[in-house]
This record gives structure tokens, C-alpha cells and sequence, in this order.
């Protein structure tokens, strides 16, 4: 089904011509003041790495007097840059880049490999390798982020995982919104009405029930998007939620739970656990990165997400952009094809 992905578009030409000129710059400066140094460069999509080494009698702390000057010679505000030290006459940066093409989701799809193991590609980390989430080691996910920043994009990228490489997995979807994914009423269970999200969580503590019983663990991945909404409605649905989100994996049923805000109390008394795995896009305080991640977060995130696993590696990534007209052919290929 990947033919039916749209193209990637990815040229780093622009980034590349960027990079030999700031190099130049670090050169100039850094022997203006008396340095001599080497600086290489690795142009990433999000991001280039400058390497600086010196072979003189100048330390780390020399270095560190003339942050005004790198971040002029970077194009970049002194707010911004962070000098990671490797050695007393070495140390790295990270920069954005000013140019950050589109990801495609047929371009991480293409590089991964599917096994044994219940995973999706989430997207890419800040070096271009695949960040994958694994349903069957970290269970559930917990997404956070203020509206318009990516939350529903993070969805149609683990939904479409699923129907392209998983055919033998359920996709239910309960969207409060009524709006974001009815494409996908043809071959996912598909729920908007909030009265009806109610019953189905309801229902889906019993289907965990009934599976213990029965010993049946056929996977399904439950997708609640914005689930204050739902609180707000009926909070007894937490329970539900607490409890699935504890135990239901264990007989192959996994929960995918997005809101706007950890700041309330319900979404906070949900959110706030140790043992699920997390991913933040912006939200509008590092407090709130605080209360959800248990990290502090500096970066500018724009669209870019934060992903938190279950061995507390907290990584940068971009998620693949996965337009209406790929969803509408991938469906339509698989209700053609049942």
C-alpha cells in the first residue's frame, strides 16, 4: 500500500549552502580571537551539527566568553545556543535549520522494516533514524499539546501504521470532535457523539472483562482524541480509562489518549503516570512540561513533538505530515479489497 503514499519532497540543498557559510564565519571569529580551530559540519533535516576543535593553548572557558559572537557568526540568537562540551578543546552545537522540508509518511514507512513485534514509526529524531513505538513493550500513549500543533496529525500517522501494516488489528476511534476522522468510517469503528463515547468506554472495561474470561487477546488500538471533553461530560469515565490504560493491555487492548492541557484535574490525575509513555507537542508553560514529562523542556518545539518511552529517553522528533487524499486511497483500497 505504499504506492499509494504521497512522494517525498525532501531537497537540503538550501541547508547545506547555509552550513559552509557559517563554518566560514566560526572560522573567521574563533581565529579573531585567537584560536585555531577545526569545524566540520553534519546537516540533518531539523537540524546541523558544528563540531569545533582546537589544538592551541585555549580551554573550554575561553570558549564559553565568546557565545555572543558564535551565535552572530550562527545566525542565531545568543538565547539560543547551547555549546555541549565533549572535551576541554572540543565541543559541539546544535542549530535549527532555517529550511525544514515536509515529512513524508511514505519516506519514514519506506525505511522501516515490520517484524514480529507490534510497532508503529512515530517519525524521525533530531539525527534521521526512525523513532518507533512499540505497543507491545510500552503498551498505551499518552499525547498532549495545544490545539493546531500536531496532536491529530500524531493520530492519522499511528492510524494509518496500523491499516497499512496490521490488517489483522481493530482500530476503534472516539473523536468528541465529530470532525478529524471520519475518512476512516469504512474500515476503522468510528465514534462521535459524546453520549456514544461514553457507552463505548463503558463497553470496552467490559470487553476487557469478557477477553480475561475467555482468554482472548485479538489486538485493538483505542484512539481517544481530546479527552477532556469527555471528563467534562462524565467524569465517571475515568475510571474506565485508569483501568484500561493500567491493565488492558495485557489482553491486546491499547488506549492512545490525547487532551489540550494537563493543567485540570482529571486530565492531570490521568496523565500524570510513571509507566506509560508520553508525547508533548507545544504547550504554554515549561511548568506544564514539568507536570506532564517530569523534564524541563528549552526547545522551540513548532510542530516538532517530544516523546517520552517507558525507559525515560526523552526524544525530540518530526512527525510525518499525512494528508486527507493518502487517507481517502488507503481506505478505499482496503474497503475494495475485504
Amino acid at each position: 500500500m505504499l504506492k499509494l503514499l504521497n512522494n517525498p519532497k525532501s531537497d537540503n540543498t538550501r541547508n547545506i549552502l547555509n552550513a559552509d557559510l557559517f563554518v566560514s564565519n566560526l572560522h573567521n571569529t574563533l581565529k579573531a580571537f585567537g584560536f585555531n580551530p577545526k569545524v566540520t559540519y553534519e546537516v540533518y533535516r531539523s537540524i546541523t551539527v558544528y563540531h569545533i576543535t582546537w589544538n592551541d593553548d585555549k580551554i573550554y572557558d575561553d570558549i564559553l566568553e565568546l557565545k555572543k559572537e558564535i551565535a552572530l557568526s550562527l545566525g542565531i540568537n545568543v538565547s539560543e545556543l547551547v555549546m555541549n562540551k565533549v572535551k576541554d578543546n572540543e565541543i559541539f552545537i546544535k542549530v535549527d535549520n532555517m529550511k525544514k522540508d515536509i515529512l513524508c509518511l511514505k519516506e519514514v514507512l519506506e525505511n522501516y522494516k515490520v517484524d514480529n513485534d507490534f510497532k508503529v514509526v512515530l517519525g524521525l529524531d533530531e539525527y534521521d533514524k526512525l523513532v518507533t513505538f512499540d505497543f507491545d513493550k510500552e503498551k498505551s500513549l499518552l499525547v498532549t499539546g495545544v490545539s493546531g500543533t500536531g496532536k491529530t496529525n500524531l493520530f492519522n500517522d499511528i492510524i494509518m501504521n496500523i491499516l497499512i501494516n496490521y490488517s489483522n488489528v481493530k482500530v476503534v476511534i472516539l473523536d468528541s470532535q465529530g470532525i478529524n476522522y471520519n475518512l476512516y468510517n469504512d474500515v476503522c469503528e468510528v465514534v462521535n457523539k459524546e453520549e456514544d463515547i461514553i457507552v463505548k468506554i463503558n463497553l470496552l472495561r467490559r470487553e476487557f472483562e469478557y477477553r480475561v474470561k475467555n482468554n482472548t487477546r485479538d489486538k485493538m488500538v483505542v484512539f481517544i482524541d481530546e479527552i477532556y471533553e469527555i471528563l467534562k461530560l462524565d467524569n465517571s469515565v475515568k475510571d474506565d480509562i485508569n483501568y484500561l490504560l493500567e491493565v488492558g493491555s495485557t489482553m491486546g487492548i491499547y488506549l492512545v489518549v490525547s487532551t489540550d492541557s494537563v493543567l485540570e484535574d482529571d486530565t492531570y490525575d490521568l496523565f500524570n503516570k510513571d509507566n506509560v509513555s508520553k508525547i508533548s507537542f507545544y504547550l504554554t508553560s515549561r511548568g506544564e512540561y514539568n507536570m506532564f514529562l517530569g523534564k524541563a523542556i528549552r526547545d522551540n518545539l513548532g510542530k516538532d513533538g517530544m516523546y517520552l518511552d517507558n525507559d525515560n529517553n526523552l526524544i525530540r522528533m518530526s512527525i510525518p505530515m499525512v494528508e486527507d487524499d493518502e487517507i481517502e486511497r488507503v481506505c478505499r483500497y482496503i474497503k475494495d479489497n475485504k
